[in-house]
């Protein structure tokens, strides 16, 4: 350990030069480094369609989405359920 800081003092102003060196081209490089003010964000979704041609909204939502609703609703640390049901 002490040949390292004999050789730094040694040659003090090249390890100087190499420093402002370093500050020099960081400065330059993050000019060029994207920045992303607002990033991406978009929380897991998952989304069922099922098409049913021929029957009421009120018997999709009997027949398919409260049964999936009722098994999503047992899945831990599950935040918002939301569901739709349209003529088929």
């Amino acid at each position: 350990m002490n040949w390292l800081i004999e050789t730094s003092l040694r040659l003090r102003v090249l390890i100087v030069a190499a420093a402002i060196a370093l500050i020099v081209v960081g400065i330059r490089v993050a000019d060029d480094v994207p920045l992303d003010v607002f990033p991406e964000f978009a929380p897991p979704v998952v989304e069922i369609q099922t098409e049913v041609p021929g029957i009421a909204t009120s018997e999709v939502e009997s027949l398919v989405t409260v049964p999936i609703e009722n098994a999503l609703n047992g899945i831990p640390r599950l935040v918002t359920v939301r569901s739709k049901s349209v003529l088929g």
